[in-house]
């Protein structure tokens, strides 16, 4: 059972300390339904290069927490203003 709800288990998440963590894709996924339409995995990668947004790596691949985007993109935000 996944947090919301629904019994589907998402390829591209994993939980980790209670955590639900995203893989590139998916965090390209996220970005793009808030309305970040040009978001990419360079883009994400490139995040995670220069020690933007925190990641785990698990196995081969990163995994990015929601909570590390928002806290991502409410920075930018501040800025913006």
């Amino acid at each position: 059972m996944t947090a919301g709800g629904s019994g589907e288990r998402d390829s591209r998440s994993v939980v980790s300390d209670d955590r639900r963590l995203f893989d590139i894709v998916a965090a390209v996924e996220y970005f793009r339904s808030i309305g970040a339409d040009a978001a990419t995995k360079n883009f994400i990668r490139g995040l995670i290069a220069t020690g933007q947004v925190a990641s785990e790596k698990i196995g081969k691949k990163f995994y990015i927490s929601r909570e590390e985007l928002d806290r991502w993109i409410l920075k930018k935000q501040r800025r913006a203003q």
